[in-house]
């Protein structure tokens, strides 16, 4: 006999609620809009990761951070003058700034647009200055959640993939280290997929100029980088949807107009970045990364990522983490390529249950890829061919750079994988899961139980490697790798169980996808926190505070230059305080200046054991007395009167008029004027910033100007070095006079008495690419002089000189864009107002 079922209950017989009007209006909104909550959980994770540097008053102080700090005072105090700066004089002589990547003030247009909001509201709170970062880890995790939105259409693992990615630690590294560059280009790698992906299903004007505006939107982020291997990654997925058209036998007509639109979105986003791109490639030409040859292969195949280091992704300390206790095959590291236990869990199971989905094929592809890739000079079978063939690709060092992609590719599967698992209804599929969540247990376990049992063992693979620790290093590094060992067995446990559970019907799917979300943001910040090391803003003010010798520079009148000749100081710490220098850093400065540091043993690679450039330790050398260093001067007799000249024709040349030191510089040419930590020494031979001389000798082949100058006769009084025949006479005076009238970043005045007719040196870094001379208003021929200087030929009489810099592929460039951009917002506009959003 049935049994009586029980009437359901009609909405009549329901209790009315007593929802109050505004709890209706935020039921209704959430409805409407559902993606609400998980992006405000999103935000609200992100706050809480970065709280001390948003409301606690604490910042991110690393090298590269110093680097980019140390430039703000520089840049601020032209935008202050109404300047917009596109040469920085305080580093090496003089470089470009903007295309250098070193600068470029307000070329983030999605930046300037976050800046232009946070302005108004300022207007009425304060805003912290972290916002603009928080913001780009937002975008990142929005776009990744509509991507994965897009393909599951379950919010929970779209939020678990977004979250998955935003606090992967090679991404906090991105900030924590001072690369906000790469965060903010990073932002449009899940947003172009997407795009990508639309334009090709569907040739719609709206998809075109959005895909065409995110495009040129990355590139001006200044990472180029990042932004070429966003290309790659799209290369790839048009390479993919090729073949899968043609399997398919789509018709090739319809295969050529989708390719046609897609390239011309790309033609378009590209030459919407001209405002950058354009003086970026003009400098390329002049700096390290210039020509056809590009970088070193050697030194771009620095930080490739060794295979043995995969291990990082399930254990992150497994190398030692970073810092002192890492004992991988790179130069150095700060942070290990980990990613979670739970992605790498489900993005195997997308591979598992979902093998034959177009999207699973393509992430898969990817992953595999970018991994040998990242791999560099282990794998050169791969980095080779792409080195020397593929476009612009040797302009690039540091291969594991790429594993940004790879780990995007795992995040995308684990969201697959992810959805799969919820929706594995067959015995058969849950069968296979079981399995598979057994043998990854299985396989996480031994390694695991290596670590945490096996002490004597991981020992000796520390202690064989190429970068051998100290004892103290090797037992810290264990600790590390063992505490990570259990921390695996942990978090593997727990989400094996919960599968297990959640495949008995045991636990529902939305609680399962909660909780496997909250296990993910756990295990992802217990490395984070470690890479994370925020200090307080006083500190910041504190380390660039002005010691004796900085206060005495500053008040000097005219220009010059100065040589830290050792200084616990980072390179760039000067140009915060707006003081000249002839070092400085830049992973791209002018070629012509990297090899005359080379040649003149200036670049940091000739320092000696204890930190001493080949300049200073030629007056002292260091001992150890009673366990203590030691300085002894070196007898006069001693010292090569060859480098002794080739050193003073080098300060005198570069109007170095100050050396700055923490040792001793027993010369008489070099008088103390400020006594301390460190002490200022004033060069009583230095040449002015601009001078004349008695004759001239070309020397076609460049380099051979440091033959003349490491002989020791090199006088850069009497002769200049010039690489191409002049056309001209001069004749030596005594009563030639020039003096610098004004100086300013972009713009140098002179004035000259000259009785003879003379060539003029100007102590400033010779690039074509933007400076003029004018001589009483007529433009004159730049001569390269000393190899990097600047000379113009002068006549007898009295003259006004002016040099100037101004390069015309930036105002190309500026028009370029800003015109692009409202053609493309036109577009939008357009297709949503008029087409409907075709």
């Amino acid at each position: 006999m049935a049994k009586k079922q029980k009437r359901k209950k009609s909405p009549k017989d329901a209790p009315k609620s007593k929802s109050s009007p505004r709890s209706t209006a935020l039921i209704d909104f959430l409805n409407k809009h559902p993606s609400f909550f998980p992006l405000m959980v999103l935000l609200v994770l992100l706050l809480i990761f970065f709280n001390e540097v948003m409301f606690a008053g604490k910042t991110f102080l690393p090298p590269d951070a110093i680097t980019s700090r140390s430039i703000q005072p520089f840049v601020q105090d032209a935008l202050d003058r109404g300047i917009y700066p596109l040469w920085n004089p305080y580093i090496f002589c003089g470089m470009p700034s903007f295309a250098s990547l070193q600068s470029a003030p307000f070329v983030d247009l999605l930046g300037d647009l976050f800046r232009g909001v946070v302005w108004i509201v300022e207007r009425v709170f304060p805003v912290p200055d972290f916002s603009r970062i928080l913001f780009n880890y937002f975008l990142l995790g929005l776009f990744t959640y509509l991507l994965i939105m897009r393909k599951t259409r379950v919010r929970v693992i779209a939020l678990f993939a977004a979250l998955a990615f935003v606090f992967q630690p090679q991404v906090i590294s991105f900030t924590a280290f001072g690369h906000n560059t790469k965060i903010a280009t990073a932002v449009f790698i899940p947003l172009n997929l997407l795009l990508l992906d639309e334009l090709l299903q569907r040739r719609r004007m709206r998809y075109f100029a959005l895909l065409a505006l995110a495009i040129g939107l990355q590139l001006l982020q200044a990472h180029t980088q990042i932004a070429y291997y966003t290309f790659m990654m799209m290369g790839l997925f048009v390479l993919y949807w090729i073949i899968e058209s043609a399997v398919k036998k789509q018709p090739v007509i319809e295969i050529s107009k989708t390719l046609g639109v897609v390239i011309g979105a790309i033609v378009i986003g590209v030459a919407m970045s001209a405002w950058l791109y354009l003086p970026v490639q003009e400098y390329a030409h002049y700096s390290i990364r210039g020509g056809e040859k590009g970088l070193d292969y050697g030194y771009a195949t620095n930080w490739s990522f060794h295979p043995i280091e995969m291990v990082t992704f399930v254990v992150p300390s497994f190398m030692g983490f970073g810092g002192q206790t890492y004992w991988g095959q790179m130069p150095f590291t700060d942070y290990p390529f980990y990613m979670g236990i739970i992605p790498l869990m489900l993005a195997g199971l997308a591979i598992l249950l979902k093998r034959r989905d177009k999207l699973v094929i393509f992430f898969s592809i990817l992953a595999l890829a970018s991994l040998l890739v990242a791999f560099g000079k282990h794998f050169p079978i791969l980095y080779g061919p792409l080195y020397e063939l593929l476009p612009f690709f040797n302009k690039f060092r540091v291969p594991s750079m790429i594993l940004i992609l790879f780990g995007f590719a795992v995040v995308a599967l684990a969201g697959i994988g992810l959805h799969a698992l919820m929706n594995a209804t067959k015995e058969s599929e849950r069968q296979k899961i079981r399995k598979y969540t057994y043998i990854f247990m299985g396989v996480c376990a031994v390694v695991g139980l290596f670590l945490v049992l096996g002490r004597g063992a991981y020992l000796d693979l520390v202690g064989s490697s190429a970068k051998p620790l100290g004892p103290d290093a090797q037992e810290a590094a264990y600790e590390m790798a063992a505490a990570d060992g259990l921390k695996l067995l942990v978090i593997a446990g727990i989400t094996g169980f919960l599968i297990i559970y959640y495949l008995q019907d045991k636990i529902k799917i939305n609680a399962f996808g909660i909780i496997l979300t909250a296990l993910l943001v756990a295990d992802l910040w217990l490395v984070d926190f470690k890479i994370t090391d925020p200090k307080p803003k006083t500190e910041s003010k504190e380390y660039f505070a002005e010691n004796a010798a900085v206060r005495f520079l500053k008040r000097q009148d005219e220009p010059f230059r100065i040589y830290p000749v050792y200084d616990n100081k980072p390179e760039t710490w000067y140009m915060y305080h707006l003081l000249q220098n002839i070092k400085g850093y830049h992973a791209a400065k002018l070629k012509i200046y990297q090899t005359f540091l080379e040649k003149t043993k200036l670049d940091p690679q000739y320092r000696n054991l204890y930190g001493m450039p080949p300049f200073l330790s030629k007056y002292i050398n260091v001992t150890h007395r009673d366990g203590q260093p030691a300085v002894n001067a070196i007898a006069p007799d001693d010292i090569s009167e060859a480098t002794l000249q080739s050193d003073y024709a080098i300060v005198d040349m570069l109007n170095v008029k100050y050396l700055v030191s923490h040792y001793p510089i027993p010369d008489p040419r070099f008088k103390p004027v400020v006594q301390g930590r460190p002490s200022v020494f004033e060069n009583t031979g230095v040449l002015p910033r601009a001078f004349f001389v008695d004759q001239i000798e070309v020397v076609k082949d460049g380099e051979k100007f440091f033959d003349y100058l490491n002989s020791g006769k090199f006088d850069p009084r009497e002769l200049a070095i010039l690489e191409e025949e002049p056309g001209f006479a001069i004749e030596p005076s005594t009563g030639n006079q020039v003096q610098v009238t004004s100086y300013d970043i972009h713009e140098i005045t002179l004035t000259a008495e000259v009785v003879k007719p003379a060539l003029m040196v100007l102590s400033e870094i010779y690039y074509p690419a933007g400076w003029k001379a004018y001589v009483d208003g007529r433009e004159t021929k730049i001569y390269k002089t000393d190899y990097i200087l600047r000379s113009i030929f002068l006549q007898s009489g009295n003259h006004d000189i002016k040099f100037v810099f101004e390069p015309k592929t930036f105002t190309i460039g500026v028009w370029s864009t800003f015109g692009i951009l409202a053609l493309l917002l036109g577009l939008v506009v357009y297709s949503w107002q008029f087409k409907g959003g075709q």
